[in-house]
């Protein structure tokens, strides 16, 4: 879908721990204000998280967010389990030993919404080198540093392990880690995936992978890049 020019607009905030209000300047900002959406439950269902004003300030507020009038029946039809909507992956997602009881929601991408249409994608990220590898894993390299995506629990997650994932890589299985250190809150969380470790490969053949992630909360004031492809100019 995404087959526009790509403009990236770089917006440095910080956030502490589980702080849920996030704000923020987009600098040089060229367009009028707009809402900032996910769609955690399909497209017909637009959850407004946030705002950018026409100067480029962002404020989100994740606990005002509100699901409240989504249907029961559209909410049942997409809630998962917590190891499902992670973005790395485990060999053996039971040994994470996470509560089937707790619901979970994948939100997606981040979208910039203005006349009741999506305007761009957005990208979380602390380096702009990663955006390729997160729009094409199969055909670009990773580097190391943070992503971020949105992730809801309709109860409270701590964990503190780890796990492995197998890939095939030139005919040979590597393993792969995963460490986990989240404190998740009831409602929707900021998690950070810090890929710490990158196993280089032969590029003619396939790409490299992260060998090491941290799964984490936000663990310090951190600078955040918010790239940005839009669908219209």
């Amino acid at each position: 879908m995404i087959k526009h020019i790509t403009t990236l607009l770089f917006l440095g905030f910080s956030v502490l721990v589980n702080a849920q209000p996030l704000s923020g300047e987009i600098t040089n900002y060229n367009h009028s204000a707009m809402e900032i959406v996910i769609f955690p439950f399909g497209v017909d269902y637009p959850v407004k998280i946030g705002k950018v004003d026409k100067d480029g300030q962002v404020n989100i507020n994740l606990d005002t967010v509100d699901i409240s009038k989504i249907p029961a029946k559209i909410k049942n039809s997409f809630w998962a389990r917590v190891t499902e909507t992670f973005f790395t992956e485990c060999d053996d997602p039971a040994s994470l030993n996470i509560s089937n009881k707790i619901k979970a929601l994948d939100c997606g991408a981040i979208f910039l919404w203005k006349d009741n249409q999506t305007q761009a994608a957005i990208f979380l990220t602390s380096d702009e080198k990663l955006k390729p590898w997160l729009e094409d894993r199969y055909y670009k390299e990773p580097v190391k540093g943070s992503f971020y995506e949105l992730l809801f629990l309709d109860q409270e997650l701590s964990l503190n392990t780890g796990c492995t994932v197998t890939y095939n890589l030139g005919g040979s299985d590597e393993i792969m880690q995963n460490n986990f250190q989240i404190n998740f809150k009831k409602g929707f969380n900021l998690v950070q995936y810090t890929i710490e470790e990158i196993f280089k490969t032969d590029p003619e053949e396939t790409t490299s992978v992260p060998s090491k992630v941290l799964i984490s909360n936000l663990q310090k004031e951190v600078p955040i890049k918010w790239l940005v492809n839009f669908f219209y100019e």
